[in-house]
């Protein structure tokens, strides 16, 4: 079936009228379209005899969840009565957490490197819908549609931008994902071919002073300057400005963070506005909720971040980042063969605590992921999760950073040294190994240590 006779037969079949509003109407379409048992679309490997464990999500989570079931695939000798197939919207494993970095280099790796070699399969397209009572996604990809069949899965989709209804939104940039990285890169490129001349053309707005707002308006200017030396431009005068609508900036740290940050802040002579929102956006300027105006071209936007939609096909209890609550080994109640895992997943952690969403939870959750799917499918006893040593280390640009330990944020160190500890961790610590029976090694559940 083409694309056209596709597209014809959703709404040959569907009474589109009678939809409820989605925010994304295709994947509320596609439901429905599953649900009355239309299957246009059969996985070329549903008559496959072996067992189908399959994981959504190309991420930390997923990455490693498919690298942990081939190390316990091995070490129970069920390598040939499994097969593993992870889908992901592209052919790579971005490393999101450095998206924020003056340079892009080095922030993709190619899933196929890893995967071919282990005999992964590897589906190129997004999941649009789950039925997991017939234990089917489907999957948009650039050939069409697919339904892919599983006995197993392991939901990694991890999370996404909060969408907002603001007034010129469209107007932002943000790095939540290597794309948007990219183009808001572009967006610079183009200002400094014109040496940021202009209304607004030098000075860069970032809403939002979490951990990933303030690690991309301490680096901007540094990735500005960059893109200005590339192209020639004379030295210019940038004006860098933080809004957040917390009193207190870095108000989620004690309080000798907090001055830390405000003089690292102070000596990057950036300008930071408490107390206040960005109430409409233009190509040009930015409004306040206190009436004030900003001149400037360039809004980077990183407040909210929200579990993938995905999790809205599962009856799972659910918290206010939409992630789906999940037991001790990572299954959802309810389902006899489903993990979640990553941002999607919330699980305690130590102390009463839940997981947050970051890639130190990501990449240990999908090594557990992988081993417990494995396990589950050939009824072996499943390995409880558990990760009890959180920690941050907040970039603040060339030579500042915070490194704090436990849920209180204490802080450990600062300045020069915290900033090679990032970037070891950044570097280092994220990635897999280049060798990939190395990284197959390094895929056990072991509690991490730090």
């Amino acid at each position: 079936m083409n694309k056209m006779d596709q597209f014809l037969f959703i709404f040959q079949h569907l009474d589109i009228k009678a939809a409820q509003p989605s925010p994304n109407q295709w994947q509320h379409w596609f439901a429905r379209m599953v649900a009355r048992d239309y299957s246009p679309w059969i996985d070329e490997n549903h008559q496959n005899m072996k067992k189908q464990l399959l994981i959504i999500g190309g991420g930390f989570a997923g990455f490693w969840s498919a690298i942990s079931a081939i190390r316990q695939s091995r070490e129970i000798g069920k390598t040939d009565e499994v097969e593993i197939t992870l889908v992901n919207a592209d052919n790579y494993f971005t490393i999101r957490p450095r998206l924020y970095e003056v340079s892009l280099d080095g922030l993709q790796i190619q899933l196929a490197k890893y995967l071919q070699p282990l005999g992964i399969r590897q589906v190129t397209g997004t999941a649009k819908i789950i039925n997991p009572e017939k234990n089917e996604v489907v999957v948009l990809t650039a050939g069409g549609i697919k339904s892919l069949h599983y006995d197993y899965l392991i939901l990694a989709t991890g999370g996404a931008l909060k969408e907002i209804n603001l007034p010129g939104i469209q107007y932002t940039h943000n790095i939540d994902t290597y794309d948007n990285a990219q183009r808001l890169e572009d967006h610079l490129a183009k200002l400094s071919r014109h040496n940021f001349r202009g209304e607004g053309s030098a000075t860069f707005v970032v809403a939002g002073a979490g951990l990933t707002g303030l690690e991309t308006v301490t680096s901007i200017e540094e990735k500005a300057r960059a893109i200005q030396a590339r192209h020639g431009g004379k030295r210019t005068h940038f004006r860098i400005v933080l809004i957040d609508r917390e009193e207190k900036l870095g108000s989620c740290y004690p309080l000798e963070g907090q001055q830390y940050i405000r003089k690292a802040c102070a000596e990057k002579n950036i300008e930071v506005i408490t107390g206040a929102e960005i109430k409409a956006i233009a190509p040009t300027r930015i409004v306040l909720n206190n009436g004030n105006t900003i001149s400037t071209r360039t809004v980077i936007w990183t407040i909210g971040m929200m579990a993938s939609s995905l999790t809205q096909f599962f009856a799972g209890e659910k918290d206010q980042l939409n992630r789906l609550k999940v037991d001790n080994y990572l299954k959802l109640p309810g389902y006899n063969n489903v993990i979640v895992s990553g941002d999607v997943a919330n699980v305690s952690v130590d102390n009463g605590h839940t997981a947050v969403m970051a890639c130190q939870y990501a990449q240990v959750m999908g090594r557990w992921s992988g081993h417990n799917a494995i396990n589950d499918l050939f009824s072996l006893p499943l390995k409880e999760y558990v990760h009890n040593n959180y920690f941050t280390v907040l970039d603040l640009g060339e030579g500042h950073a915070l490194f704090t330990k436990g849920w209180d944020r204490s802080v450990q160190q600062y300045g020069t040294e915290a900033r090679e500890l990032k970037k070891r961790i950044n570097t280092l610590h994220i990635y897999p190994m280049e060798d990939v029976e190395d990284t197959v090694k390094a895929s056990c559940p072991e509690t991490p240590e730090f």
